[in-house]
Parts: C-alpha cells; structure tokens; sequence
C-alpha cells in the first residue's frame, strides 16, 4: 500500500531528560534508533522527523529521515500528538506526497523493532 508514512516527532526542549533524543546509546544518538527501525520496513515508504530543533534535524537527515520543520507553537509541552501529526500530513499533501497511513514511532524508543512496526501496519491495513 502507497502512502504509508512513519513520523517521528523529536522536540529539543525535553523537561525530564534535556535532550534526550540525541542522547547517545552504543554509539548512536537515541533518535536513529526509531528513524533506522522505520527506514529498515518493508510497509513504511517514508520516514518523517518532526522537530522545531535544528541539531535533530540535522541528526535525523544523517540517518536518512525527512524533516518537517516544525513551528515553535507546536513545540510546547501541552501540544497534543495529534496536532503534531495533522501538521507533518498537511504538509506532505502539500507536497503532493499521498498519506495513506500514518505510523507514529517514539523518538525515545531505542528498542522498537522493524518487525514489530511491519506486523502493526499489515494487521491495520488487512482487508
């Protein structure tokens, strides 16, 4: 199916944990564990970061991610997930980029697992 793509959204201003998307974990920054996880399916045609940081995006372009900039308004601590996706879908469409299907993948989630990613999006996708 055409048109599925992860997003990742990595904000730089982390609360708890400063920076924690660039962390370093076993030599890579946190965030290329979810964008190598996604750019290694079968199922995702494209990988978005998401982020108003430039050090993440240039982080996330290294290990192959798009980036969408994102406006500082979308930036705060009580944006909704889902503003941040309706943001990343609205301007792929603009692009003329179809959006199908939309996977959200946590950029603090070194352990996601390519498989695991595949079997979500063939039992959301199965007719």
């Amino acid at each position: 199916m055409p048109g599925v793509i992860a997003i990742i959204a990595a904000r730089g201003a982390s609360k708890r944990l400063p920076r924690k998307n660039l962390y370093p974990i076993a030599g890579h920054p946190m965030l290329a564990y979810a964008i190598t996880a996604c750019k290694n399916s079968k199922r995702i045609d494209r990988v978005v970061v998401s982020t108003e940081d430039a050090e993440i995006k240039k982080v996330a372009e290294s290990y192959g991610a798009e980036v969408i900039d994102r406006p500082v308004e979308l930036a705060g601590d009580e944006v909704w997930a889902q503003e941040i996706l309706k943001h990343v879908v609205l301007e792929l469409e603009k692009r003329g980029i179809p959006v199908e299907v939309v996977v959200r993948v946590q950029a603090n989630s070194p352990m996601v697992e390519t498989a695991k990613i595949d079997e979500a999006i063939e039992k959301l996708t199965a007719q």
